[in-house]
C-alpha cells in the first residue's frame, strides 16, 4: 500500500512539507485513473459540496439510540464514544505538537473533513468497539483520505483506508471489472481492520509500531528494529530511522486524537454527527443499475455513489451476492418499491465493445446521453476511447427497443 500526501502550510507562509506515506506494497497498475489524489492541500482546502445526505430522523418513535452490529449504543454524542475508546498514550513529542498546531490553525477544514465522515463514522467506530480496538483507529481515514471514498494517490492507493492493489490482494478484497473492493466501505473498513490487527500482533502490541508499518511496510519497520537494536538503541517507534513521512504519519493520528478529546482547547468546533447507523446493507436480489436504485430511493445518484464507491460500473456485479448500501433513513422505501420493479427496469445500462470509428460523442448521441455521463460512469480521463474496449452505456427507451441504433455487441454480463 502506497500513498503519498503533499502538506502544504498555506496560511503560515511556509515551504512545503512533504508527507509520504509509503505503504508496504509496491505501486502496480491496477487502479482507476479517474480517482482524485489526495494532498494535504486538499485536506486544508475548502471542502467540496458534498451531495446531501439525508440523516435519521429523531422523532419519539425513533430516539437518537441506535443499534449497533453488537447490540444497542447508549443516547450519547459520537465525539463522546470516541474519548471513551481513546486507548493510545499520550504524547509530548514536538512532532505531534506541530500537527496540533496545524489542526488550530485550520479549524475550519478539519471541521469539513470530519463532517464529510458522517455516512461512515458509526459504522467504523461500532466495528471498531465490537473488535476491542482502539478507537483512534476509527479516524485513520482523516489521515488516509479525508474520508472521501474516491480517493486516489499518485502510487495508486484508493478508498477511505487507502488499500494498494497488491495489499488489498493480500487481505482478500476484491478487484476486478465491476468490484473495487478497496472502495467498498464495509469490507475495506473490515479488511483494515484485520489488517491492523495482524501488523498489532506482529509487533508484539505495540501499536505505533503497527501504524508506521500500516504506513511504510511491516519489512521497513522490522528492518529499522534490527537496525537500532544491532547498535543498542531503543526499538520503540519514536526512535526508529524510519522515513519522514511515517515519522509524521502517526504524529498525525495523535495530534487528531488530542482536538478531538479537547476540541475547545485548540479552536475547533466538532460538527454534529447522528450516533445511528447512517445506512443499511440490503440485498438487491440481483443485478441493479445504481440509476435505478436511486429512484427507488428517492434519493440522487451521487448520494448512492458515495455509500456504494466499490461499484466501479454503477451497477451491482453478475453471478455473486448483491447488497448495496442504502441511506437507513430510505430502506424500508426502497424495499417497498423493489419488490414491486420489473425484472426487465433492473439496469438502465448496457456494456458496449468499442467499435474502429466510435467516438464518445456519437455513442452519447446514439444512447440518448451526455459525453459528461459516459466519461463519469467509466472513469476516463479524457474523451479518447479505443477500439475493442469496454464502455458502460446508459439505455434510453429508444436503446431498448432498437439495439441496432449502437450496433452494440450485446455481451454476457460475465466478462
Amino acid at each position: 500500500m502506497t500513498l503519498t500526501y503533499s502538506l502544504w502550510l498555506p496560511a503560515l507562509a511556509m515551504a512545503a512539507t512533504t508527507l509520504t506515506t509509503d505503504l508496504h506494497m509496491s505501486p502496480d497498475t491496477g487502479v482507476i485513473d479517474n480517482d482524485r489524489e489526495i494532498t494535504w492541500d486538499a485536506l486544508l482546502a475548502p471542502a467540496l459540496p458534498q451531495p446531501e445526505f439525508i440523516a435519521p430522523q429523531v422523532t419519539r418513535e425513533n430516539p437518537p439510540a441506535a443499534q449497533s452490529l453488537a447490540g444497542t449504543i447508549p443516547s450519547i454524542d459520537i465525539w463522546e464514544r470516541l474519548r471513551t475508546g481513546f486507548n493510545f498514550p499520550q504524547q509530548a513529542a514536538p512532532s505531534v505538537q506541530a500537527h496540533i498546531d496545524t489542526f488550530h490553525n485550520h479549524p475550519r477544514h478539519i471541521e469539513q473533513i470530519l463532517q464529510r465522515g458522517e455516512p461512515y463514522l458509526f459504522y467504523i467506530l461500532s466495528r471498531v468497539e465490537e473488535r476491542g480496538l482502539p478507537a483512534e483507529l476509527a479516524l485513520l481515514p482523516v489521515i488516509e483520505s479525508a474520508f472521501d471514498p474516491f480517493a486516489n494517490s499518485p502510487a495508486g492507493a484508493a478508498g477511505i483506508w487507502q488499500f494498494m492493489p497488491a495489499t488489498a490482494k493480500h487481505v482478500g478484497l476484491r478487484q476486478d471489472w465491476w468490484v473495487d473492493g478497496r472502495r467498498d466501505i464495509v469490507a475495506a473498513t473490515d479488511a483494515a481492520l484485520d489488517y491492523l490487527s495482524e501488523l498489532h500482533q506482529r509487533f508484539d502490541g505495540d501499536w505505533l509500531l503497527a501504524l508506521g508499518a500500516y504506513n511504510a511496510g511491516s519489512a521497513r519497520v522490522n528492518r529499522a528494529i534490527r537496525r537500532n537494536r544491532s547498535q543498542g538503541k531503543p526499538v520503540d517507534f519514536w526512535s526508529l530511522p524510519l522515513p519522514e513521512e511515517t515519522r509524521g504519519y502517526v504524529p498525525k493520528l495523535i495530534a487528531l486524537r488530542a482536538i478531538i478529546a479537547n476540541p475547545e482547547a485548540h479552536n475547533i468546533t466538532l460538527p454534529v454527527l447522528a450516533n445511528a447507523h447512517y445506512f443499511s446493507v440490503v440485498e438487491t436480489g440481483g443485478q441493479l443499475d445504481l440509476q435505478v436504485a436511486a429512484r427507488l430511493t428517492g434519493t440522487s445518484m451521487e448520494e448512492l455513489q458515495r455509500l456504494n464507491p466499490g461499484l466501479t460500473r454503477s451497477i451491482t456485479p453478475p453471478a455473486s451476492q448483491h447488497t448495496l448500501l442504502i441511506p437507513r433513513a430510505s430502506e424500508q422505501r426502497f424495499r417497498e418499491r423493489l419488490a414491486q420493479l420489473p425484472p426487465d427496469q433492473r439496469l438502465q445500462s448496457i456494456k458496449y465493445r468499442i467499435r474502429q470509428g466510435d467516438t464518445l460523442s456519437t455513442i452519447a448521441q446514439n444512447s440518448q446521453t451526455t459525453v459528461a455521463r459516459l466519461r463519469q460512469i467509466n472513469h476516463l480521463e479524457s474523451t479518447r476511447i479505443f477500439a475493442g474496449k469496454l464502455l458502460i452505456v446508459p439505455i434510453s427507451k429508444r436503446d431498448e427497443n432498437s439495439g441496432e441504433e449502437l450496433q452494440v455487441s450485446l455481451l454476457s454480463h460475465q466478462d
